[in-house]
């Protein structure tokens, strides 16, 4: 994996604390980019939040779109870490010949993964703009990209697969990745859309009780639409 921050050998000096700085300094970035996007967070105000002084931003990340660069691949290691192990089981299933019960609770056990990361992890509080401005091409692209090919390219890639075995070679590529973002997506409102979403139903929090319905909800209709496209 990628190090997020540079060492320099001990000839040179350097910070004796590097990994609990360079962390501080992604947080306060991630928080600062969520809330006035690229161009609105400045390097100094990085630092400030960070507790560090200005030259020690510039010692680890050279400059601001290192920093930034920085913390698009801190979040994406973390969400990949948590998400790995579904993600790679549900490919080992779609490498055997399951039946159609097996790819719908496949499908829903990866649609489950990402709503507890994103909608239950504490994790994420400071992740969530940040997130939303890259999603909607607000940030470097660079930054996109990658979110695109290390998470979003490996999630689609096998929920489209399994929505492609429970409707057959008569499906198309593009309509099984349409059909799989379409249903991932209904978790979108209140990751990347939270206050409106409780807002329009009342809730000052999603508490456990209110995921519980929320996700009984989208599991429902899941199952129906996915049960709906199998073969026969």
């Amino acid at each position: 994996m990628t190090t997020i921050h540079r060492r320099r050998p001990a000839s040179e000096g350097g910070y004796t604390c590097g990994d609990e700085t360079s962390a501080r300094i992604i947080e306060a970035a991630l928080n600062l980019f969520g809330e006035r996007g690229y161009e609105g967070a400045s390097t100094r105000d990085i630092a400030e939040l960070a507790g560090v002084n200005a030259p020690a931003l510039n010692y680890y990340f050279k400059n601001k779109e290192g920093v930034y660069s920085a913390c698009t691949e801190y979040m994406v290691e973390r969400i990949w870490d948590y998400l790995a192990p579904t993600i790679e089981a549900a490919q080992a299933l779609l490498g055997t010949r399951p039946d159609t019960e097996q790819l719908i609770d496949t499908f829903c056990a990866i649609q489950s993964k990402i709503a507890e990361f994103m909608l239950v992890s504490n994790r994420t509080n400071s992740w969530r703009k940040f997130y939303a401005r890259e999603q909607a091409g607000l940030g470097p692209s660079a930054g996109e990209e990658m979110i695109s090919q290390r998470i979003g390219q490996r999630i689609i890639g096998v929920t489209s697969g399994i929505i492609s075995r429970l409707m057959g070679p008569d499906a198309s590529d593009e309509e099984c990745i349409l059909r799989s973002m379409t249903l991932t997506g209904q978790l979108l409102p209140f990751h990347l859309t939270r206050t409106s979403s409780l807002k329009s139903l009342g809730w000052d929090a999603l508490t456990p009780e209110r995921y519980a319905m929320l996700m009984g909800i989208v599991r429902e209709q899941t199952v129906t639409l996915l049960r709906g496209l199998a073969r026969e």
